[in-house]
C-alpha cells in the first residue's frame, strides 16, 4: 500500500510546491493546525472521511472499514469487479511507527514522491505502475498523526494526471470533513 519512499518523503517534505516562476522553492514548513482524529474508529471512519454525497460523487460501490494496530481505514470501492478493482483507500495512522509498519512487499514500480502541499499541511505525492495504477498523498495532519489516501484503477484506465488529481481533490474533502469535524469537537 505505502512505498517505502514516500514515507521517507513524508517525514523529511518542507517545502512548497515549485512554481514556474521559481527554479528553488524556499524550504518553509506548513502551520496548519492539527486535527483532532482520536474520535474516528473502525465503525466511523468511511462517514468520517468522506460523506455520503462526496461518496455518490465520486461513484462508491461499497465503503468497507478497517483497522489495525494505530490504523484505522476505509476502502471506497467503485467496482464490485475485484479482479478489475478500482476505487479509493482512506486510512488514519495515529503517529509515524504506525505508517512505516504497513508497508507492504510488494513490488510495483514507483515514481519518486514528491513534496507537496494539501490545504497548508506537508504533503509527499508518489504514482506506483503495474497491473493496477495507484497514485497517493500523504499528509502529516498533525501531532504526529499522518492521513493517507490512494486512488487506485486497473493500469492505463486512467491517466496519472487525472490520479493525481482525483487524488489531491478526495484528499481535499476529507481534510474538510476531518477539519470540520476537529473543530466541532474542540
Amino acid at each position: 500500500m505505502i512505498s517505502l519512499a514516500v514515507l521517507a518523503a513524508t517525514a523529511c517534505s518542507s517545502s512548497e510546491e515549485p512554481s514556474a516562476s521559481s527554479a528553488k522553492p524556499s524550504p518553509q514548513r506548513a502551520t496548519a493546525t492539527p486535527i483532532e482524529t482520536t474520535g474516528v474508529k473502525e465503525d466511523t471512519v468511511c462517514k468520517a472521511t468522506l460523506t455520503e454525497a462526496q461518496q455518490e460523487a465520486i461513484g462508491v460501490w461499497e465503503a468497507e472499514p478497517l483497522s489495525g494496530e494505530g490504523e484505522v481505514s476505509c476502502y471506497f470501492t467503485m467496482t464490485p469487479d475485484k479482479d478489475n478493482a478500482a476505487g479509493y483507500v482512506v486510512s488514519l495512522f495515529e503517529n509515524e511507527k504506525a505508517l512505516l509498519q504497513t508497508a507492504d512487499a510488494t513490488d510495483p514500480s514507483p515514481t519518486k514522491a514528491v513534496p507537496v502541499t494539501v490545504k497548508g499541511r506537508n504533503a509527499a505525492r508518489q504514482i506506483m505502475f503495474g497491473d493496477d495504477w495507484r497514485a497517493s498523498l500523504t499528509v502529516d495532519i498533525g501531532a504526529g498523526q499522518y492521513l493517507y489516501v490512494e486512488r487506485y484503477s486497473p493500469g492505463h484506465l486512467v491517466s496519472e494526471k487525472d490520479l493525481n488529481a482525483q487524488t489531491r481533490r478526495v484528499t481535499e474533502q476529507v481534510l474538510g470533513n476531518l477539519e470540520k469535524s476537529s473543530a466541532e469537537g474542540a
